[in-house]
């Protein structure tokens, strides 16, 4: 789930990197065309009439690839439109999130690994960079210090250095909505001054 994704200490995050395939086939079947068209939030996805293996003519959709972000919401209203994909497929971690307030305010988590190959069924690319991570930060956080707050306490700069990871320009933050609420929380501190 994408909002998981930013709220979870380390996600592991399935990604792909080519537009939807389309079973012209199976798609008025499976279907409802407006749903699949209005699910894209770019708008890449568009009505059409197409030949399917029969040669007949079929309402259809097409995808603009120049448009398409890779984000499978056609795909959940619409599996006739799957993305998966052996060479566009991969695995993006994430590290750093948390809903909780407890100590510290809610944060969300970085991208620290924007791609690793997918290789099912073990994943050994992926199971060895998670246990770098937790390996890393067992090593050095305090009692009670979740993934996030041990980065923010040592610096993302020291925490790609002591994980080994490398820094990549995809890791750069630019979440530009951070101007509007950087240091906006319900997180609230009193402290007492009653005798």
């Amino acid at each position: 789930m994408c909002g998981a994704v930013h709220a979870s200490d380390i996600a592991i995050l399935g990604i792909h990197r080519k537009p939807p395939m389309i079973d012209h086939d199976a798609i008025t079947g499976l279907c409802e065309l407006p749903l699949a068209i209005s699910a894209c939030p770019l708008g890449a996805v568009k009505p059409a009439t197409v030949k399917n293996s029969a040669g007949e003519d079929v309402k259809s959709v097409k995808v603009t690839a120049e448009r398409c972000m890779f984000c499978g919401n056609c795909y959940t209203m619409c599996p006739a439109m799957p993305l998966a994909d052996p060479d566009g497929d991969g695995i993006a971690i994430l590290v750093g999130g948390k809903v909780s307030n407890s100590r510290k305010a809610p944060m969300f988590s970085k991208l620290v690994i924007p791609f690793l190959p997918n290789t099912p069924p073990r994943w050994p690319e992926t199971v060895a960079a998670v246990k770098n991570i937790l390996e890393t930060y067992a090593k050095d956080a305090r009692k009670y210090e979740r993934v996030g707050e041990w980065a923010e306490r040592i610096g993302w700069e020291k925490f790609f250095e002591k994980t080994g990871i490398p820094f990549t320009i995809k890791s750069i933050d630019d979440y530009r909505l951070a101007y509007d609420t950087w240091r906006t929380t319900t997180q609230f501190k009193f402290t007492s001054h009653i005798k």
